[in-house]
């Protein structure tokens, strides 16, 4: 072992840049596998994951467009699905807190996080551990009551238990501390579960649904069958609860309704997104594993001119094949299983805040036992594959050898590991482009709206009185172009509600409901109107039964209703707000939330005229700067002194709907840029063997005439030849990746032929200029100097 150790030091072999290589290659390679295995293992935390489903809602209405699903239900479907249905062990259901933290302690400690309002049996379906406290199944039945995670108890101390909780949003509300559970693990579909509120106490704020049999659909249902339930048997039980509850409601109204049963174990898997991003990561990792390991091996080949004679000095001595193998395996052991994994672990610990941003999780959850198990043995596959694949090359090696120059270049090996290293670069880079235009697309794509010069402060239990103060003062600010409101964010997903007619009630369609919105909404968002007018706010008595709607709704009501001519002052009605509506302007389309193709909400929208200032301001800059908004926090402090309110830019929350987008991005050129050196240095190695295996050529052709041009030209030549199909292999199979991964996008880039042919170019560019100055060094040495080794 202690030759082993001396043989790091060993001149010629370039083992410090084989290990930093193979550490980059190790780290980068094997976070994106332990990645991999992480988004496999979602929801594992649930015992009997097999039995446990999610209960979705299908709709199939008069529009034809088929069976919808969706994942919320009514509230009464869960505990209604569990008493009608036998084969049903446990069911629960959940909804977020609307507005969500902070909230404050009796001693004034302020805590953030997600609330979830959850019935008793909550922790029956999703067992985590109750460390203290009462039980779930009395504790969340009396309204009120709260179970904060084990890491919010960190923050509060154990003496929490028994006292209360003030929600800043409405201080008034208070809950009380009756337990503690476990902190929900981060491999899970559910939102990161802080703390679990009574679902009694749901009346306290918003509308109380918990026994609707329809509507009011913002409720996540969860069952578990009892071992061994097909779920097709539940159908027939499933379709007399909705016969006895609403069976005649949707008979009148012209719909179908239907509940299946969705597995837990299948959610996280089953979106398009994450399936496709975890082959790419699965991809990435193979890639970086396998960039690494063939440069580790191009420069061990490199190495067997000066290692030639020892090598045949031990065969002398009697050393065998076995014998050779033993070393060479020895050496890649140290090399790769030792420093170069101890290289790859600093690395991940050093860069772990930049990892943890970009996988958006921690490197604990990320590198359980089972994990790093499976990391050490795929370490070892390639500690035997840098070993056996030299050591074959090094046994061919005749004893002869040990008594003159060693010449043989393996010029093909070294030609084969060239052409993988230049097709996986060019693979990486023009991912890259591709992935980095479709996010700039994204977040400047036309939404219909414009968004990106305005900013906005949410208004909830604010007073009217400091709400309007805060409107008249932003107002006056000379920056401020326009000001309006909005019942919530254009980056959010809307509620629905469906049109009817109101003789036999048929449900029409549904369409996304924007609520309440203020007279200068469009104006605001430059949002540009078909025809007709925007409400008219001094028509008090009128305006309050006007509608504004979509142009996609007046084209579905033309197909469903048999409209004819223009809509304004056409009327209808719409479940929750009733009727009769007229419609006072119709206004070009708007894209509300996100534009992935899971996402995309295509609805037609509607909305209504509110007086007052109600969910959010919105606030249009002449020009957006850190100024502009500075002066509107300022008046927002001066005014809304109630409550503590942030004004944000809906820019940025737009763009941080494709956040996800924008880390795979920051992945790929990180990753992309260690390829690119790992086979830079990989190219290096062959050229240096190259100049160093034909240097007297290249004296006599200098002592012919030729000129350092034509040299270059000789060495350019052959390296093209490798370096030309790989290039274009690479960028076949980048554009094949990219359009897959552009499927997942509603709005996405058109893949032209200019964006692989730039970044090929470029990727061969660099290793010809590369190669270029490399033979030019060598090309400049005094031909006498060259003719002397020989």
């Amino acid at each position: 072992m202690g030759r082993i150790f001396k043989s790091l030091f060993r001149r010629g072999e370039a083992n410090g840049i084989k290990i930093f290589c193979l550490g980059v290659g190790l780290a980068i390679g094997l976070t994106l596998l332990a990645e991999v295995i992480f988004e496999r293992s979602y929801d594992d935390f649930i015992p009997r994951l097999e039995d446990t489903y999610r209960v979705e809602s299908n709709f199939l209405g008069k529009d034809n467009d088929g069976w919808r699903s969706y994942s919320q239900t009514a509230g009464a479907i869960a505990p209604g699905i569990k008493s009608y249905c036998p084969e049903v062990e446990a069911a629960t259901r959940f909804t977020e807190l609307m507005f969500g933290s902070p909230f404050q302690s009796e001693d004034n400690k302020v805590i953030r996080g997600k609330v979830l309002l959850c019935d008793s049996s909550f922790f029956d379906v999703f067992p985590l551990p109750i460390l203290m406290g009462e039980s779930p199944h009395t504790g969340l039945e009396k309204p009120g009551n709260v179970y904060i995670s084990k890491k919010l108890l960190d923050v509060l101390g154990e003496g929490i238990i028994g006292h209360t909780l003030s929600w800043q949003e409405n201080p008034k509300v208070k809950f009380t501390v009756v337990g503690v559970f476990g902190d929900l693990p981060e491999n899970s579909h559910l939102p990161d579960l802080n703390m679990a509120v009574a679902l009694s106490s749901i009346g306290w704020y918003s509308w109380d649904g918990r026994d609707n049999w329809i509507g009011n659909d913002r409720y996540k249902s969860y069952v578990r069958l009892r071992s061994g339930t097909n779920p097709e048997q539940l159908k027939p039980n499933i379709k007399k609860m909705i016969d006895d509850h609403v069976g005649e409601e949707l008979e009148q109204a012209g719909l179908k309704l239907d509940y299946t049963l969705y597995p837990v174990k299948k959610i996280f898997v089953s979106s398009d997104y994450n399936r496709v991003m975890n082959i790419v990561f699965l991809a990435f990792a193979v890639i970086m594993l396998l960039t690494a390991m063939l440069n580790y091996i191009l420069l061990s080949i490199s190495s067997m001119v000066n290692r030639a004679k020892t090598v045949a000095t031990y065969r002398c001595y009697g050393a065998g094949s076995k014998d050779i193998y033993r070393m060479i395996l020895a050496e890649s052991f140290l090399h790769v299983g030792i420093l170069s994994l101890a290289l790859a672990v600093l690395i991940i610990f050093g860069l772990q805040d930049f990892l943890q941003e970009q996988i958006g999780h921690s490197l604990q959850s990320l590198f359980p036992p089972q994990t790093i198990i499976i990391c050490i043995l795929v370490t070892l596959a390639v500690v035997v594959v840098c070993g056996v694949m030299p050591g074959y090359l090094y046994t061919r090696i005749p004893v002869t050898y040990a008594y003159r120059r060693y010449t043989e270049s393996k010029r093909h090996w070294k030609l084969g590991l060239l052409f993988v290293q230049f097709l996986l670069t060019t693979l990486f880079v023009n991912l890259l482009a591709v992935i980095g235009l479709q996010y700039h697309t994204l977040t400047n794509y036309d939404a219909g709206f414009e968004y990106k010069s305005v900013a906005m402060v949410g208004l909830s239990n604010v007073p009217m009185a400091e709400r309007e103060r805060c409107v008249q003062e932003l107002r006056r600010l000379p920056n401020v172009v326009s000001l309006t409101w909005g019942y919530q964010s254009p980056a959010d997903r809307c509620s629905g509600n469906n049109v009817y007619l109101p003789d036999t009630k048929e449900q029409l369609m549904n369409v996304a409901d924007m609520y309440y919105v203020g007279s200068d909404y469009h104006k605001t968002f430059q949002i540009p109107l078909v025809e007709g007018e925007v409400f008219t706010p001094h028509l008090q008595d009128t305006v309050t039964r006007q509608a504004m709607v979509s142009r996609r709704f007046v084209e579905r009501m033309k197909t469903l209703a048999g409209w004819e001519g223009s809509a304004v002052g056409k009327s209808f009605f719409l479940s929750e707000h009733g009727g009769p509506l007229t419609i006072c302007g119709v206004y070009e389309e708007i894209h509300l939330g996100s534009q992935m193709t899971e996402q995309r909400d295509e609805r037609p929208t509607v909305m209504f005229y509110g007086d007052k200032p109600i969910g959010r301001l919105f606030i249009r800059f002449r020009q957006m700067s850190p100024e502009a908004m500075q002066e509107a926090q300022a008046v927002v402090d001066r005014t809304m002194t109630s409550q503590d309110k942030i004004v944000t830019s809906l820019g940025l929350e737009m763009n941080s709907l494709y956040v996800q987008l924008l880390h795979v991005r920051n992945s790929v050129l990180f990753a992309g840029l260690c390829v690119l050196i790992i086979a830079l240095i990989g190219l290096m190695a062959y050229i240096r063997d190259e100049v160093t295996r034909r240097r007297s050529e290249i004296a006599i052709r200098i002592i012919h005439g030729a000129s350092v041009a034509d040299v270059q030209r000789l060495f350019l030549t052959d390296l093209l030849k490798i370096a030309l199909p790989a290039v274009v292999v690479g960028a076949l199979l980048a554009w094949k990746v990219g359009e897959n991964i552009l499927q997942l996008f509603a709005v996405k880039i058109e893949l032209s032929w200019w964006i692989f042919t730039g970044c090929t170019l470029i990727v061969l560019l660099i290793v010809v200029m590369l190669a270029a100055l490399l033979v030019l060094k060598a090309a400049r040495v005094n031909p006498t100097e060259n003719l002397k080794t020989e």
